[in-house]
């Protein structure tokens, strides 16, 4: 492996460069207009993305995750 930065999971995946700096910004509450616009923004492009008028619902979680909140729901 080189000297860059890698992602372990499920990797390992180098990280790009893009990315390591975007997560250097001061990070956006979840409470404000700039994160609602964002979630906003990334619900209508799912939709699109699906092909769905439909709510889309987004997990901050793994794939298990949303997993176990599949079968708990079930």
């Amino acid at each position: 492996m080189d000297d860059k930065l890698m992602l372990m999971i499920p990797g390992p995946t180098p990280v790009p460069e893009k990315v390591l700096l975007a997560m250097a910004k001061h990070p956006i509450g979840h409470r404000t207009g700039d994160f609602e616009n964002i979630i906003a923004e990334v619900t209508q492009a799912l939709k699109w993305l699906h092909q769905t008028e439909s709510d889309v619902l987004i997990l901050t979680a793994s794939g298990t995750g949303a997993m176990e909140a599949g079968m708990i729901n079930f």
